[in-house]
């Protein structure tokens, strides 16, 4: 008796550390250029190099050349230049999910088959969720669309109440008004009717993601936003919510605009940011400074063609 329960152990020992190292395995990068980067913190980007691993919950991105090649076991994500994105793996001892939160740029993705869904892809115009396929997902300022070479991916778009299964040869289209269009080699696939919710990821440029005054919340960052509830936090600035904001592809990190304003005027701030609203004889606060020159001013935000890695817009601060 005591060497059957010796080896049952020895057996039990041998299987649970097998499933935890399959579970536990990070993403690997294959190949990378001198243009992609990844951060952790939301301010600190550390170049991405063959050979290491990408933690969990980091942000991807790269350059107007930036390519990278991400493998897990027999998964491959394949980023494309000016691309911004995180994936973020959540494990149990049997079980194990792949969250891809892709605010801007390409991604090809080759995902293992599976009897259910254990993929999932957050756009600011749609999701698609996915149980094993080789597909594309490309985001713009304007729309998202998903094109299927190999399996099925459902897509579904917001506020818009729509949804449709993509086969092989087949794509789906979402714009910012949630209108889904699609289209197929041999056929266009069905569009059925969904449940309406808000998007989790704002688009570059957009103080909110789409539909996020159905969903209210704190949004973490000094005010109160309208963030979605249970969305993921913005790739950058201080948190998620209408303060968070979001990386603009320029030229480096923007600088703290300080400088002095002239009285009952706009102050310029020093550097790099524009300091508005200077009120004359006092201390003005100026909102939203340009990151790096290439960023727009409302938000830090702003997707512009530049040699740069994405940058931070930060807020000038002038003094009236």
């Amino acid at each position: 008796m005591p060497t059957l329960i010796r080896n049952l152990l020895i057996l039990a020992a041998i299987f649970f550390t097998g499933v935890t190292s399959a579970l536990a395995e990070e993403w690997l990068v294959e190949k990378a250029n001198q243009q992609v980067q990844y951060t952790t913190d939301k301010q600190t980007w550390q170049p991405v190099k063959a050979g290491m691993n990408i933690p969990n919950k980091a942000w991807i991105s790269t350059g107007p050349r930036g390519r990278a090649v991400l493998t897990r076991g027999v998964e491959t994500i394949a980023v494309q230049p000016q691309t911004l994105a995180a994936i973020i793996t959540t494990e149990s001892l049997f079980n194990r999910k792949t969250e891809v939160v892709q605010q801007h740029g390409k991604l090809a993705l080759d995902i293992e088959k599976r009897s259910s869904p254990h993929t999932y892809v957050h756009t600011p115009f749609l999701a698609a969720v996915v149980k094993g396929t080789s597909f594309d997902v490309t985001v713009t300022e304007k729309d998202a669309s998903v094109s299927v070479e190999r399996g099925l991916v459902q897509v579904s778009s917001f506020t818009g109440g729509q949804t449709t299964d993509l086969g092989p040869g087949q794509s789906a289209r979402v714009d910012q008004s949630q209108s889904m269009s699609v289209a197929g080699v041999s056929g266009a696939p069905t569009v059925s009717a969904a449940q309406p919710s808000a998007a989790s990821v704002p688009a570059v440029g957009a103080p909110t993601p789409i539909g996020a005054d159905q969903s209210r919340g704190n949004g973490r960052g000094g005010d109160n936003g309208d963030g979605p509830s249970g969305g993921f936090e913005s790739s950058g600035g201080s948190g998620s919510g209408n303060s968070g904001k979001m990386f603009a592809v320029g030229n480096g990190n923007g600088n703290n605009g300080n400088g002095h304003g002239n009285g009952g005027g706009n102050g310029n701030g020093g550097g790099n940011g524009n300091g508005n609203n200077g009120n004359g004889g006092g201390n003005g606060n100026g909102n939203n400074g340009n990151g790096g020159g290439n960023g727009n001013g409302n938000n830090g935000d702003g997707h512009r063609n530049g040699n740069g890695n994405y940058g931070n817009g930060n807020n000038g601060n002038g003094n009236g």
